[in-house]
């Protein structure tokens, strides 16, 4: 949060801004700004008027529970997030298909060794919303096969789109390659598990940009010492900062990054919530309202 921070004091120097909500002073709070607090926090403030996200996900926010129901809960979107996700999960992609790892172990061990590329297949997007669009259409660019479940329609996509409970397991099926993209909500916690990981063709790849807690990282581990998963690249997980001491760093078919795939832009961060701060005070509609009932 400091970047945030800082961002914000630069933009709003003639705000106060409190670190501490022990010290802040109870009537004078209008915002809470943070990725997660914990409960009882927000009832402390009469006149707070909106609880903002930072970043694009709202689900550790909403899992508070006791944020007012007057209160508007908003989040950030970072409008190249999505070209940013777009290129991590590419890059995710490819490393997988034209196994970049091998090459660059040939090259330490100064080996000549050629080998033909994995066959490409299908990528499958689970979630098609700001984030899945765009990696759709990079994918797409490259020449990929791309479909996507969701959900909720998507009236005029440019893909083929799967919707609904019943059409997951025949989705999964098809994919060689998961890009997991959907938010984190009392629906999607634990969809990828055991069952869903063994619909997938056997070896397929997983790409999660999305919440650590969509999928069982135990299930996870087990499908990857079946043979059914090839490989992983994870940049979200269950708990945050991966502990040094997890499974996942020490396995060679996973690669773990740091929640590093679309980091939006502090300044932008900031502008948009003094903005919404703004459209509280004047009573105007805010922007990225957080549906409560839906998670995000």
């Amino acid at each position: 949060m400091e970047h945030q921070l800082a961002a914000l004091r630069a933009l709003a120097p003639h705000e106060r801004f409190d670190t501490d909500p022990d010290t802040a002073p109870a009537d004078g709070v209008e915002a809470i700004v943070a990725f997660r607090f914990a409960a009882g926090i927000a009832p402390r403030f009469p006149n707070l008027r909106l609880v903002a996200s930072p970043g694009a996900g709202a689900d550790e926010l909403l899992s508070a529970g006791d944020i007012p129901a007057h209160v508007s809960v908003v989040r950030a979107i970072d409008p190249l997030q999505g070209r940013r996700m777009a290129q991590y999960v590419a890059l995710m992609v490819l490393r997988h298909l034209r196994d970049l790892p091998r090459l660059e172990s040939q090259h330490r061990r100064a080996e000549w060794r050629r080998f033909a590329p994995r066959e490409e297949g299908t990528v499958g997007l689970l979630g098609y919303g700001t984030i899945g669009a765009p990696v759709a259409d990079a994918l797409q660019q490259l020449g990929f096969p791309v479909i996507a479940w969701t959900r909720t329609p998507h009236i005029g996509s440019a893909i083929e789109i799967c919707m609904g409970r019943a059409a997951l397991r025949s989705f999964l099926a098809r994919c060689n390659v998961l890009v997991c993209t959907l938010p984190l909500t009392a629906e999607t916690r634990g969809l990828l598990d055991a069952e869903a990981l063994a619909a997938l063709p056997r070896g397929a790849y997983l790409i999660n940009v999305s919440r650590g807690g969509v999928a069982r990282e135990t299930d996870l581990l087990a499908a990857l010492d079946a043979g059914q998963l090839g490989g992983a690249a994870l940049d979200v997980f269950s708990a945050e900062p991966l502990p040094p001491d997890s499974q996942l760093w020490r396995r060679q078919d996973i690669l773990c990054t740091p929640h590093v795939a679309a980091v939006p832009r502090a300044d932008e961060v900031a502008r948009q919530i003094l903005d919404n701060l703004r459209r509280a005070r004047e009573g105007e509609a805010l922007m990225n309202v957080v549906d409560r009932r839906r998670g995000y």
